[in-house]
């Protein structure tokens, strides 16, 4: 019979043995009427696999997504890789996978067999996908009625926590002529807001928002110009 090492063996008269090393195992039966018998049983040990893995970057983010996985299995022949982002399983030794641009936490299974698919191992890992922070501020705006440009309105196209953001825009003499707690609604020109249109001229203004791949907090500050 072929085992795994460490398994166990029960043989025919009941005994037991745990297989450590190749091994021949010989039982010695005693009939009902006294005579003896001799069973030999030959057992061929096959070594336990040890799955194992490393790969690299272990953290990553939007744009970024290639991970480069490196197999560290011992007496193993046959591999198959789960990267716990629904993609097909993969049965390369050393593979190279891209995440998709969803930010999240993905399990990495790896599952070791040797040649005669009867033993195996399985080794796990977890990576980290962030959102890539990219966002855009205007330096001037023209709120003049037409079809274009009409709000000063920071434009955020990943990574910020929405739930987390006020921006603040004063006039030259530190007076707030816009406050808002929301990312979709920008500044119209007016003061106060639905107001009368403010002077043409440079503003202040500060925006404070949150990461998401982080508990880090952003402070920005800078110019724009109203023209009418």
């Amino acid at each position: 019979i072929t085992v795994c090492e460490g398994e166990t063996v029960t043989y025919s008269d009941g005994s037991t043995e745990i297989i450590i090393g190749n091994t021949s195992q010989t039982s010695a039966l005693t009939s009902v009427t006294g005579c003896d018998s001799i069973i030999v049983t030959n057992v061929t040990m096959n070594p336990e696999p040890v799955a194992a893995f490393a790969y690299t970057p272990q953290i990553t983010a939007f744009a970024y997504t290639e991970v480069e996985f490196t197999n560290n299995s011992i007496d193993a022949d046959y591999y198959e890789w789960s990267f716990g982002d629904a993609s097909i399983w993969s049965n390369q030794e050393n593979p190279i996978h891209n995440y998709p641009d969803v930010a999240g936490q993905y399990q990495i299974t790896l599952l070791a067999t040797n040649n005669n698919g009867l033993c195996t191992d399985t080794a796990e890992a977890y990576i980290t996908v962030n959102d890539l922070l990219l966002y855009y501020i205007p330096n001037a705006f023209t709120p003049d009625g037409d079809a274009f440009n009409q709000t000063f309105t920071p434009v955020f196209t990943s990574g910020f926590d929405p739930y987390d953001y006020h921006l603040t825009v004063f006039n030259r003499w530190g007076e707030i002529v816009f406050e808002s707690y929301n990312a979709a609604i920008g500044w119209d020109g007016t003061y106060p807001s639905g107001g009368e249109l403010c002077q043409d001229g440079v503003y202040v203004w500060r925006i404070e928002f949150g990461e998401t791949k982080s508990d880090k907090r952003i402070v920005e500050q800078g110019h724009v110009t109203l023209l009418k």
